[in-house]
């Protein structure tokens, strides 16, 4: 039974060597590749090291949250400037006389 045991531990390690030298061969081919998983890898590290830097991901996810909500509130409050601006252009015009030219 430790014979068998054995051979199929052989067969896991050999099968896994295999696909090492496979995956490492292919790699080796294509240095792009290499070079996309590294600056994967870098990305994935800035990342995760800035969001535990702010808090945690929770906090994250809240902080933008109310980001997102306060550049709403601030475009709703000048769209409201905007229009309250164009109105009252609009009554000095009316009670304006036009020149000529306009007329």
């Amino acid at each position: 039974m430790r014979e068998r045991y054995n051979d199929f531990a052989d067969q896991a390690t050999e099968g896994a060597r295999s696909a090492y030298n496979s995956a490492y061969n292919t790699a080796r081919g294509y240095p792009g590749t290499i070079a996309a998983i590294v600056v994967g890898v870098g990305v994935a590290g800035f990342l995760i090291w800035a969001a535990r830097r702010a808090g945690g991901w929770r906090n994250l996810q809240v902080e933008a949250t109310d980001r997102a909500r306060q550049g709403y509130d601030y475009a709703r409050e000048g769209y409201g400037k905007a229009r309250d601006v164009i109105k009252e252009r609009v009554t000095k015009l009316k009670g304006e006389q036009l020149p000529e030219q306009f007329q």
